[in-house]
């Protein structure tokens, strides 16, 4: 683990902050989580294609929820981020909460500074690297 430094990263990122992780459920293909620490907590749905979500790796789940608010930066409006996600964009659900989503970043990064998932997205994808570390070490 000491060879990945974004690893090392998230582990300050959480110390610091004192984050901690819980799901709370899920809809359609997202599941439903609770970012919080002692600043305040969220809730915010994210994608876990993988299933690599467990509550006994917080650093993973982390960096989940890091990748899906930065999911929401790169995505141009609302019809773009519920494509990426495979959501129905006729859903007042989806967007009441994608709306939300800029309030929750605002306070996000107040609290804890700018968005960043620390590993890079190729690895997430390929399964490789860092992240391939992270995962590894749930199990």
């Amino acid at each position: 683990m000491n060879n990945y430094p974004e690893i090392l990263k998230l582990k300050k990122y959480q110390e610091e902050n004192e984050i901690r992780v819980a799901l709370l459920g899920e809809r359609d293909s997202l599941l439903f989580v609770k970012f919080g620490s002692k600043k305040g907590s969220w809730e915010i749905y994210i994608q876990d294609e993988g299933g690599d979500f467990d509550e006994s790796n917080q650093i993973l789940c982390i960096y989940l929820i890091l990748k899906s608010l930065e999911d929401y930066i790169d995505e141009t409006d609302f019809l773009a981020w519920s494509n990426f996600y495979g959501l129905d964009d006729f859903d007042i659900f989806w967007l009441d909460y994608y709306r939300s989503l800029d309030k929750i970043m605002y306070e996000i990064e107040f609290h804890f500074g700018k968005i960043d998932p620390c590993i890079n997205s190729f690895d997430y994808e390929l399964r490789a690297g860092a992240f391939q570390e992270l995962t590894r070490k749930s199990r």
